[in-house]
This record gives C-alpha cells, structure tokens and sequence, in this order.
C-alpha cells in the first residue's frame, strides 16, 4: 500500500529526507551536511549545483538503509529549499557556472532605471530608489554584466528548488510555494508574469510551468522519464 510521503528539505547546511504517514507521523529520517558556500572573492558565495543533487542522493539512500523504510510505500515527493539561490542552466539542464547562493553579497550598481508605466508607477509612488536598490542584488543582473557568455548559452534561470525539480522529473517546472517576490512571477494569477522585472531574467528562462507537484516520482505531467537511479528507486 503506499501510504507514505517522502519529505526532501534542501537547506543552507544540510539536506534532509523525512518520511511521513498520511497522518503527518514522522516514520524516519536521514541528513546529510553539507558545505553552505565556497567564495572566490570576498562577499561572494557559491555552491556547485551537482554538490547539491549529489548529496539530496545521499540523503535518500541512506533513509532506504533505515529499518522498516520501505520504498515501494511512497505515494508522494515533497520538496523545499533554501530560497534565492540561483542556477543558470542550458537547454539540457546542465548547469553553466557556479549556483549564486542567497548569502552572496555582490552588487551591479549603475542598472538602466525601470521604464515604462511600471517605471512611472515607482517613480510617482516614491519608490524609484527601492527599485535601483533591488536592480543592483539581483544575480541575473551581475552575470549580464560580468558574465555576458554564461548569460548569452542561458536556457532556463532558475531556483535550486527548479534545478532539483528537474533532475527529479526532467522537466523545467517548480512550486508555487518556492517563488519569491523579486521574480516575474504574478502571484494573483499563480503563472510566470508575461513581462520581465527589474531583476533582469526575461520571463522566457523561468520555468516552463509553476505547480504544485502532484505527479509520481519521475512522471510528472510532461516527463516520461524513470525515477533516478542515484534516488535508489531503481
């Protein structure tokens, strides 16, 4: 009977797996820690993207090695993580660089003002330097403008949280509940908005669909795909 949900938390320090009844009971659980960043110069922080995938298969393999954990019994996957930390992506997923953790510190100042009746809007509302202010943290905005090669073979830009989705399903897709305000995400409507934001991502590298994942393991809605060995599925 599957009657049990796999929780994947991928936070700053550690990535846990949680297994749960239907009830919300915690069954079991594994963690593995994890480095939270590497800085190649002051104020930065990164993590390589696969360290992350690597170590979310750690963490699953070692909750099958649990006693009375039986894989066949998972009806669903649940996944969180750590908010704002990005990753630049090609149309296969790989990644292009380094993920740009939440803690990184780096600023693009001197951003083309925001145009247009948004602009107008800031602008009337006295909000024009709260606006440069977020221009200047945004990731994208600094690898536009330091990196225009990365920036140029980008596919998709997305959340860890998108980046995991994808190596779960093969598909670009990510949850409601992992968006944060700064991305062109219309949180009325609950779909990517049609036009980008400051922050410098077109709404095109976003994720092909925002959802709630509510599709098995490895067969989301749009994937044919098999659950990942590396998971222990297999």
């Amino acid at each position: 009977m599957r009657d049990q949900l796999l929780a994947i938390d991928n936070g700053t320090q550690s990535v846990r797996a949680l297994l749960f009844d239907l009830r919300g009971n915690l069954l079991a659980k594994a963690q593995v820690h994890i480095e939270p960043y590497f800085a190649r110069q002051p104020g930065w922080a990164e993590q390589n993207p696969e360290y992350y995938w690597s170590a979310l298969c750690q963490a699953c393999q070692a909750l099958w090695a649990k006693p009375d954990v039986h894989k066949d019994a998972i009806a669903g996957v649940a996944l969180t993580t750590q908010r704002a930390t990005v990753i630049n992506v090609d149309r296969h997923g790989k990644p292009l660089r380094p993920a740009i953790v939440w803690l990184d510190q780096r600023r693009t100042l001197g951003q083309k003002p925001l145009g247009g009746l948004w602009g107008s809007a800031f602008k009337a509302a006295r909000m024009s330097e709260t606006i440069a202010y977020i221009q200047a943290e945004a990731e994208a905005n600094w690898i536009r403008t330091h990196e225009p090669e990365i920036w140029a073979e980008t596919y998709k830009y997305l959340y860890l949280s998108g980046y995991l989705t994808f190596k779960l399903t093969g598909r670009f897709a990510d949850s409601v509940g992992c968006q944060v305000g700064f991305m062109p995400f219309d949180y009325k409507r609950l779909r990517w908005a049609s036009k980008g934001t400051g922050n410098g991502a077109p709404c095109r590298w976003t994720p092909a669909s925002c959802l709630i994942w509510s599709h098995p393991l490895g067969r989301s809605a749009k994937s044919t795909s098999r659950p990942p060995s590396r998971l222990g599925f297999l």
